[in-house]
């Protein structure tokens, strides 16, 4: 009786299971459910067809193959998409044509989710295949001639301020105001941090980001340096419309545009960033402008010469561009995409901060192995600069909310939450939704790199993923610099791992176009706003329809 139980469970376990019998074996079953992967109507249908394809590819080295391709090709088609230009306002039509660029962005993310399940994250960032089909623009390329950047725009610097001085013999610079947004303002404040922590200067250096800034307390000895990658950001032209009433001392970073145009009449001292495309330092987007930019504002000021601070002046001396350059290249060559992940810092971080250090990194099939995890920013107030640069570059190049904070303040306040949404976590068995990175240098705080060390140890260690970034480098310079392009490797890297080109930002540059489209005279006249006197609007999101089951 035994025997015949026995055997009846052996040819049960034998028969294929219903799940495998409906596992898709022709191209035209393969195709169908790429297709339905990247054009999910609802989360129950999306991870079902993602399923199939995984348990598909792991049955045979054939079908891996063509699971692979067809989720390539689809990837290749969708592609060209976000490279369209940006519909330029909110005329008929233009919403369809913008929500097709969303839509592809959506089934590009979905079908390299499901490839980086099958192949796993090494082999995914390894992979020319796969970087080159996401990284369309070859931005991981651009970022290994950041050492041309150095030198590229050493010698426009230089030359800009020593025209400068010709032309403001007498000056008197009392302080230092940089005017400008997002790509061309981060860094400014990282050139501006860079001095403070060197503490080579006592004249104030101060980052605007504004549209109609207050300029009272902007007066003669004010020296204004207005940026703008493209030339034509409105909001920093309108600066330069307010500010140049209160002072002459005035000077322009830019590619061109019409920032550049002013600057060439009015002969103002201009810096011009490289806009020749087969330039070997040439960039398609203000984010990647950080090293040309601040290469640009550091060279310039160090030219110009400001008040000592408390260690010397902040003069060419203190400068040294063959070391900078030779830092880059050795650098590159220990995080660039030729080193494999397992030997790769800026690949390791890319993954831990989107998934945290869970186990199974090889071959995460499981899809709750790639839940998303947000990544928490921490450093101190004297490295704010540069962790806001890395927070920007995560938000656009990774498509990913992080969050910030900065100690003492923000951490002073924010331990609490923190505390309270760990141990919330783990009461529940749950895994905490942050991945917390912690910014170290020797230009912290002794007693705040203190109180981050007992942070870690007692809210967040073997309770919640964490890493700690520690900055190398002889100097403040270096040591800016070396986070910032590290965390530029990190961020293009998480890029890939989310399924996102680096390059695009069809929204921000929609958001513009439609800004640019409607006239200033409008201003501070919103249009659908409530005749009542209202402290509070909420409006709910639509909610989404779930398939049908069955």
């Amino acid at each position: 009786m035994a025997r015949t139980k026995q055997a009846k469970s052996r040819r049960q376990a034998a028969k294929p299971s219903s799940r495998r019998r409906q596992t898709p074996k022709t191209p035209g079953q393969i195709q169908k459910l790429v297709q339905q992967v990247a054009r999910p109507k609802g989360a129950d249908g999306f991870e079902a067809a993602a399923d199939t394809l995984v348990t598909r590819a792991s049955g045979s080295a054939k079908q891996r193959k063509l699971v692979l391709n067809e989720l390539s090709d689809l990837i290749s088609r969708k592609e060209p998409l976000l490279y369209r230009p940006t519909p330029d306002g909110l005329k008929p039509g233009q919403q369809q044509e913008y929500n097709r660029m969303i839509d592809a962005a959506t089934g590009i993310q979905a079908a390299a989710r499901c490839a980086l399940r099958i192949v796993g994250p090494d082999s995914f960032l390894d992979d020319p295949h796969w970087r080159g089909l996401l990284d369309r623009s070859r931005m991981l390329d651009r970022l290994g001639r950041w050492h041309i950047h150095v030198q590229t725009m050493w010698e426009r610097a230089e030359r800009a301020a020593l025209a400068f001085k010709k032309r403001h013999t007498r000056a008197r610079i009392q302080e230092v105001r940089f005017y400008g947004l997002g790509g061309s303002a981060a860094p400014h404040d990282i050139a501006r941090e860079i001095i403070a922590n060197a503490r080579r200067s006592s004249t104030p250096i101060r980052v605007v980001r504004a549209d109609s800034p207050h300029t009272d307390d902007v007066g003669a000895g004010t020296l204004a340096i207005l940026a703008s990658f493209s030339g034509n950001t409105e909001e920093t032209l309108n600066c330069l419309r307010l500010v140049k009433r209160r002072t002459k001392l005035l000077a322009a970073i830019a590619s061109g545009g019409e920032l550049g145009r002013i600057a060439r009449k009015a002969k103002m001292p201009f810096i011009q960033l490289p806009d020749d495309p087969k330039h070997a330092a040439y960039v398609f987007q203000p984010r990647e402008s950080v090293c040309l930019q601040a290469t640009s504002a550091l060279v310039f000021l160090a030219t110009l010469g400001l008040n000592p601070g408390s260690r010397g002046a902040f003069t060419m001396r203190y400068l040294n561009q063959n070391r900078i350059t030779k830092k880059l290249q050795a650098w590159r060559s220990r995080f660039g995409p030729e080193i494999p992940t397992g030997r790769n810092p800026a690949k390791q971080l890319a993954w831990f901060a989107l998934h945290g250090a869970s186990p199974g990194i090889e071959t995460p099939q499981d899809a709750s192995g790639l839940r998303l995890l947000t990544p928490y920013l921490i450093a101190d107030c004297n490295l704010q600069a540069v962790m806001h640069e890395a927070a920007t570059q995560f938000r656009e190049r990774a498509k990913v909310n992080v969050v910030e904070g900065v100690a003492p303040e923000d951490l002073h306040n924010a331990v609490e939450s923190i505390r309270a949404h760990v141990e919330a976590a783990r009461a529940r068995k749950r895994r905490v939704p942050f991945t917390f990175i912690f910014f170290e240098s020797a230009d912290d705080e002794p007693r705040i790199q203190q109180r981050l060390q007992v942070t870690r140890d007692l809210i967040l260690k073997n309770k919640a993923d964490l890493a700690v970034v520690r900055a190398e480098g002889n100097d403040p310079v270096e040591r800016a610099l070396f986070l910032t392009y590290f965390m530029a490797h990190v961020t293009t890297y998480a890029a890939l791992l989310h399924g996102a080109d680096p390059l695009p930002v069809p929204t921000m540059s929609w958001l513009k176009n439609v800004m640019a489209a409607i006239p200033r005279s409008t201003a501070g006249k919103p249009s659908g706003t409530s005749p009542r006197s209202e402290c509070l609007t909420i409006h709910a999101a639509a909610r989404a329809r779930r398939p049908r089951r069955g």
